[in-house]
């Protein structure tokens, strides 16, 4: 009889001693296999953190540099100075955005100007009813320009909303959105223009006639969700109903087709936010941005902030640290307890092994067929583990992600707007906002090539156990081995 068929006698003939080994086996790969394919799935979720908490950083004016200040004149009271360096504009932008690695940005700069239609006429702004007093700038809305409408805090923070049409983003031209309530008093709808008119009566400046105005078409309507709170000192620029959002690309060389027009020096933005893909690569993208020598450096400084994101990535490498330990700690205690099994069990074989060697087989066979005996339940044992460790996988992964983001802390926005707040003028912070998530789920599988690093681990385990198990019975004569038959 060969030993192939004498293991696999074995095996079932001592079912108790055989299911011991299984049981022992398959709690052993089921925790290996949960916790390598709970942390193959949270390095995907940290690739998948970086990508949704992503990180910003912000192109500012530098003012703190000597240089870039003038003198304003001084008397015995008053000494000033005006910033005279080089303005962050939309070629400044673009040099910034050819470094690999930047996902978005957000720009935005805020002005006044009249509202009117195509043949001239000026739009009405919404009343304050509980406003006595009239203003002599009726017409003279709040213009917000924004790269895109989906970092202010307005529609981020669920204040506004749009309702018809669309909010624009990046790359828009010559777009705008405005209220409800606006669009309503003036007739207006989603296709229909507006003419942005800046003139004396708006700034106190004569400005040339044929650089007054700026048209844009109404991308959007938007609706007020929260509760305004006004009162009657709340003047008509201070009501978001007659706030309209247009495109900075758009706005931005209007204003200093403006300026220019009189002879004054161009404007542009005091500060850019950009955000990045991975924050990972926070330090390489900044150096390679502050590389470039096409932007005077002398101007401007970058700050950065990725404290969102480092704050789940320590929250998820916590996780992994437990779920190793786990998987090392089981690990260890399955092979200490295998191998105290194999030998109880080689002692009561001694009478076995002693007929086998009288019969003339060699100690290489009889170790081959316990190797054989065990690979048999191993294979059992590492082939259910498969379905087990998948289940257990999902619910184990997710309840150790839910502790994970218990522990992330989002830092506070710049910003003072919140949901289900009345909104009031002192709230008028259109600071950017990035969207920034949790990892609210894993998604667990147990693959090929986890399954199989296990399986020939597990299965190299159990041989070696197995071999240690036998070592003190191998290394015994046969004519001891017989003297403790008797």
């Amino acid at each position: 009889m060969s030993f192939f068929k004498r293991a696999f006698l074995y095996v079932v003939r001592k079912w108790r001693q055989s299911t011991t080994v299984f049981l022992v086996l398959l709690v052993v790969c089921t925790s290996a296999l949960t916790g390598l394919a709970i942390l193959k799935a949270s390095d995907t979720a940290a690739a998948n953190l970086r990508g949704q908490f992503g990180g910003t950083f912000s192109l500012e004016i530098d003012m703190s540099n000597p240089a870039n200040m003038q003198s304003a004149g001084s008397t015995d009271q008053y000494a000033g100075s005006y910033y005279s360096g080089d303005t962050i504009d939309n070629e400044v932008i673009d040099e910034v955005l050819k470094t690999p690695g930047i996902a978005d940005y957000s720009a935005n700069i805020e002005v006044v100007a009249n509202l009117k239609s195509d043949d001239g006429q000026y739009y009405n702004l919404v009343e304050n009813k509980q406003n006595y007093y009239s203003s002599a700038l009726a017409h003279v809305a709040p213009i917000q320009g924004w790269t895109s409408l989906q970092q202010c805090s307005y529609f981020a923070n669920g204040i506004l909303e749009i309702t018809q049409g669309e909010m624009f983003s990046g790359g828009a031209s010559g777009q705008a959105v405005i209220s409800r309530e606006l669009a309503d008093l003036n007739g207006l709808s989603v296709g229909d223009h507006i003419t942005l008119e800046i003139n004396r009566d708006v700034t106190g400046i004569d400005f040339p006639a044929e650089t007054q105005e700026c048209v844009f078409e109404i991308a959007g309507i938007f609706d007020i969700l929260k509760e305004q709170r006004i009162d009657q000192y709340t003047g008509p620029r201070q009501m978001l109903q007659n706030w309209v959002f247009v495109d900075s690309r758009t706005l931005l060389p209007y204003l200093n087709e403006q300026l220019k027009s009189i002879g004054m020096e161009p404007n542009g933005y005091e500060k850019v936010t950009f955000s990045i893909e991975d924050p990972a690569e926070m330090d390489m993208i900044i150096k390679s941005v502050q590389n470039n020598h096409a932007i005077n450096w002398d101007c401007f400084k970058i700050e950065f902030d990725n404290a969102s994101y480092q704050s789940a990535e320590n929250a998820l490498e916590g996780m992994n640290h437990s779920i190793r330990i786990m998987i090392v700690m089981i690990v260890l205690a399955g092979v200490a307890i295998l191998v105290l099994l194999l030998s109880i069990w080689a002692k009561f074989r001694i009478r076995e092994t002693g007929a086998m060697l009288a019969l003339g087989e060699s100690k290489v066979i009889i170790l081959a067929q316990r190797m054989i005996e065990i690979a048999l339940i191993a294979a059992l044992a590492f082939g259910l583990s498969c379905p087990v460790s998948g289940i257990a996988a999902n619910s184990v992964g997710n309840k150790l992600l839910a502790q994970a983001n218990e522990q992330i802390t989002t830092e506070a926005r710049s910003n003072t707007v919140q949901a289900g707040m009345p909104v009031t003028s002192e709230d008028f912070d259109l600071s950017p906002v990035f969207a920034a998530p949790k990892v609210e789920e894993l998604t667990v599988t147990v693959t090929g090539d986890v399954f199989a690093a296990v399986y020939g681990l597990g299965l190299l385990i159990a041989l070696l156990s197995v071999c240690a198990a036998s070592v003190p019975i191998m290394r015994m004569k046969p004519n001891e081995i017989l003297s403790k038959m008797s």
